[in-house]
């Protein structure tokens, strides 16, 4: 990473700096803080651009009870791969749910069929096996994912769609899985599903996902495969370098679409909560060592515990330091985590402003993969959430303590 890259910000849009300075004072660092009308934003955007697409929110994401309640009063559906999921989605009273996962086991298949779970994407061939050992719902039907074995042109843990990965059928196999599905009758045939993996920037992807794509509905969308499922992961830049070019995706899907007359099915994740989420952090300590590697490091009490992003996908997350927002960037450091791991950073080598023991920073785009990723490593206590919503803060979730730490512990 070049010395000469700043330390990037993008300017707080929903998040006000008296209302995080009262939640910081209010509720201690670390805490999530969500703005309920920055996921609005994001969501309305998707739907002008999609206005015919059934959306499902990868639940993944961003499982806080709180703000899949309110998902569920916008009438977005979820994708959901644990029973875990499944039970929160319902539990929040999410209208339609698409079982997804590489691993659907029969107490998992069972409980999706007892909650009305009517869309599922099957992963492989054994998965579809599976669910021959039960009975199918006259209304349930089935996606089958396609591995497009191509360059996804992301992380490689991000990367799906990559022959290597451990996701999706060949068209092979998922030929023949609709051979077997349309035995049962036609409409348990939903279609074919290509998700090429996360934080996806280059269309020409999807030039190579709708050649993948194409034989198989040219084969089987005369017998029943009428849905599109696309799956989401599109870019939420870290430096604000990308954005994602929704108008040409729009372009390139539309006339697959009308030609074989297929419903469209997006799963977004990430793209509707990680602009909706900051993380704040306090600063506990500073280490000068500009003099021994040329940087400061500036310690806080938030790290790889309570945001792994940054250390598994060296992703980088914009942060600022609050009420200091345009301040000079003159000092080349890393901002660290708190545990003995030298993967516990949150920022390295960037430009920083001046900063002192006790600001707090925000560590924006943590509204997705933040504390659904926590741990509990070294017995942290994973952080509080907070949502903002109509100006009001309200506590949705509370900071852990020891004596949840033991609660399972006999």
């Amino acid at each position: 990473m070049s010395t000469s890259e700043k330390f990037p910000q993008i300017s707080p849009q929903f998040f006000s700096q008296p209302l995080l300075e009262t939640i910081a004072n209010d509720f201690a660092t670390p805490t999530y803080v969500y703005a309920l009308d920055a996921l609005k934003n994001n969501l309305a955007g998707l739907r002008r651009h999609f206005p015919k697409a059934d959306l499902h929110y990868a639940l993944k994401a961003n499982p806080s009870g709180a703000l899949i309640k309110e998902m569920a009063a916008l009438n977005i559906g979820a994708e959901v791969i644990t029973l875990g999921e499944l039970q929160r989605a319902v539990h929040a009273g999410i209208p339609r749910l698409i079982l997804g996962g590489p691993a659907q086991s029969p107490q998992l298949i069972q409980a999706a069929l007892a909650n009305g779970v009517r869309q599922v994407s099957l992963d492989s061939l054994s998965q579809l096996a599976s669910w021959q050992d039960v009975a199918w719902p006259e209304d349930l039907s089935f996606f089958l994912r396609v591995n497009p074995a191509l360059d996804p042109q992301t992380h490689a843990h991000l990367a799906t769609g990559a022959v290597t990965s451990k996701f999706g059928m060949t068209s092979s196999e998922a030929a023949e899985a609709a051979e077997q599905i349309l035995k049962q009758g036609a409409t348990h045939l939903a279609g074919f599903h290509i998700h090429a993996g996360s934080q996806i920037h280059a269309l020409d992807v999807y030039d190579d996902i709708f050649k993948c794509l194409r034989p198989l509905y040219e084969r089987f969308a005369s017998q029943g495969a009428k849905a599109l499922n696309l799956g989401g992961g599109f870019i939420v830049s870290g430096d604000g370098s990308k954005h994602f070019d929704f108008d040409g995706l729009r372009q390139k899907i539309e006339p697959f679409v009308e030609e074989f007359g297929l419903a469209l099915t997006l799963e977004p994740g990430r793209y509707l909560t990680a602009n909706a989420g900051v993380l704040l952090t306090q600063v506990l300590h500073i280490k000068d060592h500009r003099s021994v590697d040329g940087r400061l490091h500036v310690i806080c009490d938030a790290g790889m515990a309570d945001l792994i992003r940054p250390a598994l996908y060296s992703a980088e997350h914009p942060m600022y330091v609050l009420g200091r927002q345009d301040a000079e960037q003159t000092i080349l450091g890393d901002v660290d985590g708190p545990l003995c791991e030298n993967a516990d950073r949150l920022m390295q080598q960037k430009q920083l402003p001046e900063i002192v023991q006790g600001d707090i920073l925000v560590v924006e785009q943590a509204g997705a993969y933040g504390l659904t990723m926590a741990s509990n490593y070294a017995s942290s206590f994973r952080p509080a959430e907070v949502l903002i919503k109509d100006g009001d803060v309200r506590l949705i979730r509370k900071r852990e303590t020891f004596e949840d730490l033991v609660a399972l512990e006999l």
